[in-house]
């Protein structure tokens, strides 16, 4: 495989996790979907759809690119997942950055007893909110722990936390507040392309 295709298929991997933790889409408070043959999943990834010759279209709030529409009335949390290739060495072994970018409206940010979700909800998850935590806080921290150190993750290397720059401030526009969690990953090339017959 190329060292392209793996930082596509590493992006889709992530991006299923997410979809597939259920603290992850309550903190990203997706909206109903507007027909039954939807789900929550296809509401976070957004798309069009023709049901019964009814059109659907909805915008999403996961995406494997950078990317946040400036002309967004509605106020939601955003994810995006992106890998960069940092190096590689001799032809061997690959170095990806993984970068995971949250980011809300700034009325999103804090949880309280009248968000969705609440408080309550949120610490019966297992989280720390009220004084100190916010609703990207509390993200990162399920991004962390679906990431750090997880030997699950099928045809992916280990993931690491970048040694510098772990968590920077991630604000695309004035509108919005974030934070953006950068991962190492060390890949081991297919060698059976190089070996000799």
């Amino acid at each position: 495989m190329s060292n392209l295709y793996n930082a596509s298929r590493y992006k889709n991997v992530i991006i299923n996790l997410l979809l597939n933790s259920n603290d992850f889409v309550t903190l990203m408070n997706p909206p109903s979907p507007p027909h039954n043959q939807l789900e929550i999943q296809d509401m976070l990834l957004g798309g069009t759809w023709i049901i019964d010759k009814n059109k659907y279209e909805v915008q999403g709030q996961l995406f494997d690119h950078n990317f946040v529409d400036d002309t967004t009335v509605a106020e939601k949390t955003f994810v995006f997942v992106e890998t960069d290739i940092d190096m590689i060495r001799q032809n061997i072994f690959t170095d990806f950055n993984l970068y995971i970018c949250i980011f809300t409206s700034k009325s999103l940010i804090r949880i309280t007893d009248d968000t969705a979700p609440s408080i309550n909800e949120v610490e019966e998850m297992g989280y720390e909110v009220g004084h100190y935590g916010n609703r990207i806080d509390i993200l990162c921290d399920i991004v962390d722990r679906i990431l750090n150190g997880n030997k699950k993750l099928k045809g992916i290397s280990d993931i690491e936390p970048a040694q510098r720059g772990f968590c920077t401030i991630y604000s695309p526009s004035n509108k919005y507040y974030g934070k953006c969690l950068k991962y190492n990953i060390s890949n081991l090339n297919d060698l059976e392309e190089y070996c000799e017959d």
